[in-house]
């Protein structure tokens, strides 16, 4: 199946996002019944008043779990990370109101982004993305309070809503990939806004970038994780699928021990 165009590749590139409309309308009835099957089967309940969180989330079904191997999304991802991507887990999402403006790495090294599929309706006002373009480049706005922006009141005196911003409005089946650097936020959500994740990473190759991978892999110790993939995701792994486990099963030894840390410290999981 056909990938990015070279286009579409500079845009994520030079902007740090790109949104594909569509990619997966003709996917998303059974991909919306998996994301329901999976917290009906963890039993987890969202009553609204917080975030509710899994992780990892396509591993929890052995249908979600193909994701990684859709010929569309797989051709995407090797667009934009090179063949020998590393899958880096992901989340499963009831949302409840405002997300504050963030960015979920600060990675210097390497290259690592977020897939990123909503299963409800959203425009600018619902909870749709908010994203600062070109925030993902740290060598151009790490000194600018830009990369702050949830400090916008004690910054600007304004308030979330009023950081300028692109909207990506989301009908189901559209598919969003940003940068782990970029800037982004939502506002006006509802109180059961469903979402889910894949994480990816371009392969480590130098110290510098396996050291960063690991420090990546280390962060899933507050989801009390003891591996970064279930049994379902790995038994399941197809050669290709396991191309893009491999380096991160080489190197989550020691996730165990900082997961049994986490437990003794803290009342709960980590929702995010």
């Amino acid at each position: 199946m056909n990938g990015l165009t070279e286009g579409q590749k500079r845009f994520f590139e030079d902007f740090g996002f790109l949104k594909l409309p569509g990619f997966l309308k003709n996917e998303i009835g059974w991909i919306t019944e998996e994301f329901e099957a999976v917290f009906r089967d963890r039993k987890t309940m969202h009553v609204g008043t917080q975030r509710s969180c899994i992780v990892p989330f396509i591993d929890q079904r052995e249908k979600l779990c193909t994701l990684l191997d859709h010929p569309g999304l797989h051709a995407v991802l090797c667009d934009l990370l090179g063949d020998d991507f590393n899958y880096l887990a992901g989340d499963g999402n009831f949302y409840t109101g405002d997300t504050g403006w963030h960015p979920d790495g600060c990675h210097r090294r390497g290259l690592y982004l977020k897939a990123a599929f909503y299963l409800d309706e959203l425009n600018a006002e619902t909870g749709a993305l908010r994203v600062i373009p070109c925030t993902h480049r740290l060598d151009a706005f790490e000194p600018s309070r830009v990369r702050t922006a949830g400090n916008c009141r004690e910054h600007w005196g304004i308030e979330q809503r009023e950081v300028p911003f692109v909207a990506l409005d989301i009908t189901p089946g559209d598919l969003v990939i940003f940068n782990h650097n970029l800037m982004h936020a939502s506002v006006g959500g509802g109180k059961r806004r469903r979402m889910f994740t894949m994480n990816c990473g371009k392969h480590a190759s130098t110290p510098e970038e396996i050291q960063d991978l690991e420090q990546y892999i280390a962060g899933h110790s507050r989801f009390w994780l003891d591996s970064s993939y279930s049994d379902v995701m790995k038994r399941t792994a197809s050669p290709q699928r396991m191309r893009h486990l491999a380096q991160v099963l080489e190197h989550e030894k020691g996730l165990p021990e900082l997961s049994a840390k986490a437990r003794a410290g803290m009342a709960e999981p980590s929702r995010g």
